[in-house]
Formats: structure tokens, sequence, C-alpha cells
């Protein structure tokens, strides 16, 4: 990985119809939407015309690829070298996301909602394999989607969602031997897909789940400076990002305490990642 790596030796219906043009414009939109949100029910829990106003909150762990990486560097200023960075898994990144949302009902069946909050982030050893660690400094967090019913039948739902959202995270890569920490800069863009099923288990609380189709996607700037031989070198590491896996699996719980207040409790699982999620809502 060039000179740097010298200097740092180890651092190796007609609602159906309504909500497939919604999902479709979406897509096209936001065809390469970022760690994993909460789902909900893969149905419409507005009528149309009500809102609402809730609290979202997530942790994810979960390994992706770095890949395509390039470094550069810079001899006091002056450009020295560069060159391919190698390609590896970055494991155990784990993120905390906390959002307020705000949804409405289009029609009865389809309802749309946005969040909007802040996340952080953290790793450890996986960039240079010299007992490192990654504590990233709290960043907004933005996204929203569609979500709608296809089929109800008694105390049974059919339905799906499609959601996106974005973060872009700054933070410090440390080791205790080290002379100085990395700056380290991650932005990732997110989109889930989801089918499932709901069944009411009393009048406003449900069970749900289903499979779902995560995307991830991003770049990860690594940037330090060393002393050579009384000179300042400067390296700039550059990775994409991708998602190991892509399809997975959620089950969660609807509580309806009041007619106008519910509370969700659900996992997510895919092969690389694990999520466990919350969300409060308040319907008005």
């Amino acid at each position: 990985m060039g000179t740097a790596m010298a200097v740092r030796t180890f651092r190796d219906s007609s609602n159906v119809r309504l909500a497939s043009m919604i999902v479709a414009l979406v897509s096209l939109v936001c065809p390469g939407v970022f760690a994993l949100d909460p789902l909900g029910p893969a149905m419409s829990t507005l009528r149309q015309g009500e809102g609402s106003v809730g609290f979202d909150y997530s942790y994810s762990q979960m390994d992706f690829e770095l890949n395509d990486g390039t470094w550069v560097e810079h001899l006091d200023g002056v450009f020295f070298d560069a060159g391919e960075a190698d390609t590896f898994t970055l494991k155990d990144f784990r993120m905390h996301k906390a959002y307020a949302t705000f949804g409405y009902g289009l029609v009865d069946g389809v309802e749309v909602f946005l969040r909007l909050g802040g996340a952080d982030a953290n790793f450890g050893d996986s960039i240079w394999q010299d007992h490192e660690t990654f504590d990233g400094d709290t960043a907004v967090a933005v996204g929203g989607g569609i979500r709608a019913t296809f089929y109800k039948e008694g105390r049974l739902r059919f339905g799906g969602l499609i959601q996106t959202s974005w973060t872009k995270l700054d933070g410090e890569l440390w080791a205790d031997h080290w002379a100085s920490a990395d700056s380290v800069e991650i932005e990732l863009t997110e989109i889930q897909y989801a089918l499932g099923l709901t069944y009411e288990l009393a009048d406003g609380s449900f069970i749900y789940g289903g499979p779902f189709y995560h995307y991830l996607h991003g770049d990860l700037e690594d940037k330090f400076s060393e002393s050579v031989d009384g000179s300042l070198l400067t390296s700039k590491y550059s990775w994409n990002v991708e998602q190991r896996s892509e399809l997975g699996g959620y089950i969660g719980v609807q509580l309806g305490p009041g007619q106008n207040a519910s509370l969700n409790v659900e996992y997510q699982h895919t092969s690389s990642a694990d999520a466990i999620c919350a969300h409060l809502m308040f319907r008005f």
C-alpha cells in the first residue's frame, strides 16, 4: 500500500396500483440508496388523511466489503506516489440510529413517512489490523419511505414497503501506540425493500415479519500524516463500501396500548448483519 505501509508496519388494487407506481418512482429517483433501519409491519398503519409522529431507534452490527481502493501520497504538499489499495472486509461495524418520524396516509392502505435524526458508529482493528479503534462523531441521518397494504382478509394482512436512508460519519481511528490519529470519513446510503404478513393478535396488536432486500453502498476515506526523514508524508486511502449480503428476514411485534398509540419491537437478520429496532408512534 505504498510508503505509508513501510512507515506504519502493521497496517496492512387502486391502492396496489398507486403503491406500485410510487415504489417504482422511488426506485427510479433513488437507484443506489444507507446500517439497518426499523421496517415495521409491511402494511399501511394510517388511514387517508391521518398523520403520525414518532420515535425510531435501531442498533445494527454488520460486516461489509471495502473494494476498488486507491491511495495517494504527498510529501511536503507535493505529489509523491499513488496506487491501488487492498480489498478487505471491515468487520463488526456497529451503528446506533435515532430518528423523529413523521407519517401521512395518502389513501386508505398507502402511507408515506420521513425520518430525521442522528447516528454514530464504531469499529475496530479492521483497516490496518494494528489494534486500532474508530469512534465516530454524532452525525445527521435522514430517511423516508412508503408502505402499503396489498391484501386484507380478517385478521391477516399482506403488504410491502420500501425505505431509504443516508448518513455521513466523521471520526478518528486511533491506537495507543500511534503518534497521531487517522481522520476517517464514511458516507453510507441504504435501501430496504420488504414484503410480509401481519396478523392481528388483538385490537391494535400485531405480529409481523417476512423477507427483505438490503442494499448498502458508500465511500470510506482514511487520511493520516507521518514524519519521514524530516519531511511530512500525507496519505489518503479511499474505498468503495459494498455490503456482503442482500437478502434477509425480520420478525416483530406491534402493541397498541391505546387507539392512537403503538409500540413496535423487531429483529432483522442477514448473513452479515443483525439489527434490533424499536418504533413508538402517535396518530392524529
